[in-house]
């Protein structure tokens, strides 16, 4: 282990310790009158788990199959916690229901595909599953809202965007210009397909274009399956555009116009009928964060190092911002639907 190894394990080890003493200092010097209550949301909050409730799962940003956050930072909201959570949620007999707060812009394919199979495994234990759009939930997002029992939508929401994209790139004019040319070595004529060093062949094209139209496909089956509709019903509105949310009402892609809390009241009431409940169910909602957030939460009541959460976005602005750029202009997967 190098020297910067160790001395980032030693400030690690540190921060914990100080975790529990900066807890008391704050009991004592800060929180004063509110002790009491601070300890009782606490407690609440994690007495939510060991009763009957409606389970609230995050989607936020692209559906992307990436690793999970540090230590510092919870990663509520990525493709890998919706998964993990829904996945939980099935099993959970706890769980009665399941609210999937949504703001995304899509994503990839496949790990679309894997979070709508997660809301049908939770819906194959009897269990409703809702979908609440924020701003924007299109695309791979509407490909997870339309396995759901019920989908809201602000009127403003943009959704939609059903279709499926490969974005490529060619530098050979490029490379003329400055004099670089490709050597490539393959095992097949299709090993190097979509290389942006040469210009594609019509066979190639024709391949890729298979992959799209069969992705498409799936999508479309999906939708019409998800929404009782008919393909060439779905297929009239699967071009590509995007809809408002009074407009995918119209169309028959969303069930209701509403935010969270109309989402909410009417999964509690949906709950009562399939229970024979005569009282609401509790609503786990709350964040989760990383290792450090947690050890601090325990001592202090509340989490200091996560950032205050927007109510309708889940990402602060420059958060927004920097996912937005950061998957648009790099590292952005090849096979997406956008």
């Amino acid at each position: 282990m190098g020297i910067n190894q160790r001395w980032f394990v030693w400030i690690i080890l540190l921060l914990c310790v100080a975790a529990i003493p900066a807890g008391m200092i704050s009991s004592k010097g800060v929180a004063g009158k509110n002790d009491s209550s601070s300890d009782a949301d606490f407690f609440s909050s994690n007495l939510i788990k060991t009763r009957d409730r409606i389970q609230v799962v995050k989607l936020t940003g692209m559906i992307v199959d990436k690793p999970e956050q540090g230590l510092l930072s919870g990663s509520q909201g990525s493709s890998s916690a919706c998964i993990k959570a829904l996945r939980q949620a099935a099993k959970e007999k706890r769980v009665k229901a399941v609210l999937i707060r949504m703001n995304t812009p899509g994503g990839t394919v496949s790990t679309s595909q894997e979070i709508n199979d997660a809301v049908l495994a939770v819906k194959a234990e009897g269990k409703p599953v809702y979908a609440s759009m924020s701003d924007l939930s299109a695309s791979g997002g509407y490909y997870v809202a339309c396995a759901c029992d019920k989908i809201f939508a602000e009127p403003g929401t943009i959704t939609g965007s059903i279709g499926v994209i490969m974005n490529l790139m060619n530098f050979k004019t490029l490379g003329d210009k400055v004099g670089i040319s490709a050597q490539v070595v393959k095992s097949g004529p299709f090993k190097d397909i979509a290389s942006p060093y040469r210009a594609m062949t019509d066979e190639e094209r024709n391949i890729l274009q298979a992959i799209i139209a069969d992705t498409y496909d799936q999508f479309v089956t999906a939708v019409a399956k998800g929404r009782r509709m008919k393909v060439d019903d779905v297929k009239r509105l699967a071009d590509g555009r995007i809809y408002s949310g009074r407009q995918a009402k119209k169309n028959g892609l969303i069930d209701e116009l509403g935010g969270y809390d109309e989402a909410l009241n009417d999964l509690q009431e949906a709950c009562k009928k399939k229970y024979g409940r005569s009282d609401k169910l509790p609503v786990d909602d709350k964040s989760e964060g990383g290792l450090l957030s947690t050890i601090l939460q325990a001592s202090v009541g509340q989490n200091v190092f996560v950032l205050p959460q927007r109510v309708n976005t889940g990402l602060s602005a420059d958060e927004i911002v920097s996912d937005y750029l950061m998957n648009k202009l790099y590292k952005q997967p090849l096979w997406m639907m956008q």
